[in-house]
């Protein structure tokens, strides 16, 4: 169950700050950020059996995110990549394109997703769901913004809650009190009452005490966890900082991938 934090317009430097941990199967193969395309410069994780990412930016000061929406029923495999709908926004090139990329979308060709993008002047969320071919866009105001497994503010997840507790004594930090602040968030382990929890439908493929688990932000599950973690940084135009941990963030250090942006 990813999580994606958002500070926007709040911070004195920089413009959009994100933090991001990326919840996977522990099996499914992929690769810390890498240069994924030139013209514009494209740097992302790489999900290696589609050949897609979760997050990533570009030359342009652009980035782009993704949490899949929760399925109860889990997904359908003979579907197009989610992730690829990310790295096709990123190489669209600058905000409006990748704007009119994102309008263009069917939503019922993949499972259901929640898209994030912007600059550091700009941030929208998109809900694509199966059972419509737009996706619905929001523009985002100044403010911190989480988003989950799900639409932003849902109540079947209060672990979003936990995130804003603990992002925001840090959003006007300096960068590196603030990046320290945001990898303790992302490393945090509490869990929410199983009462907070709503129960999962009958045939759902997990039970109400493993929907608990995933509320942790720091999920860890013997199949199932946090795989990765990212702090990205935007100033107008460029990335100022891309700090990224290849592992589950409570005990994982970040290394800095600024470089490959230039």
């Amino acid at each position: 169950m990813c999580t994606i934090v958002a500070i926007k317009g709040l911070h004195p430097e920089y413009g959009l700050v994100l933090a991001a941990n990326r919840d996977e199967f522990h099996a499914r193969p992929a690769r810390p950020p890498e240069v994924l395309h030139e013209a514009p410069r494209v740097v992302a994780g790489l999900d290696v059996p589609s050949g897609g990412t979760w997050l990533g930016a570009n030359a342009h000061g652009v980035f782009v995110a993704l949490t899949n929406q929760r399925q109860y029923e889990g997904a359908d495999d003979r579907l197009a990549s989610r992730g690829l709908v990310v790295r096709r926004a990123l190489e669209a090139g600058p905000l409006d394109a990748v704007d009119a990329f994102v309008e263009g979308l069917d939503a019922r060709l993949t499972n259901s997703f929640n898209l994030f993008w912007g600059d550091a002047t700009t941030l929208r969320v998109g809900y694509a769901r199966r059972d419509r071919a737009p996706v619905a866009v929001e523009t985002l105001g100044d403010g911190v913004w989480v988003l989950p497994n799900d639409r932003i503010g849902s109540l079947e997840f209060p672990k979003t809650q936990r995130a804003l507790a603990l992002t925001e004594p840090f959003v006007t930090a300096p960068w590196p009190v603030l990046a320290e602040g945001l990898a303790r968030m992302l490393g945090d382990h509490e869990e929410p009452p199983l009462s907070a929890v709503p129960a999962p439908p009958t045939g759902a493929v997990f039970d109400h005490a493993t929907l608990r688990r995933l509320q942790a932000l720091c999920v860890h599950l013997p199949v199932y966890g946090t795989r990765s973690a990212t702090l990205l940084a935007l100033r107008p135009g460029r990335v100022a900082h891309h700090l990224f941990a290849d592992g589950p963030p409570c005990v994982t250090p970040f290394e800095d991938r600024t470089e490959l942006h230039s």
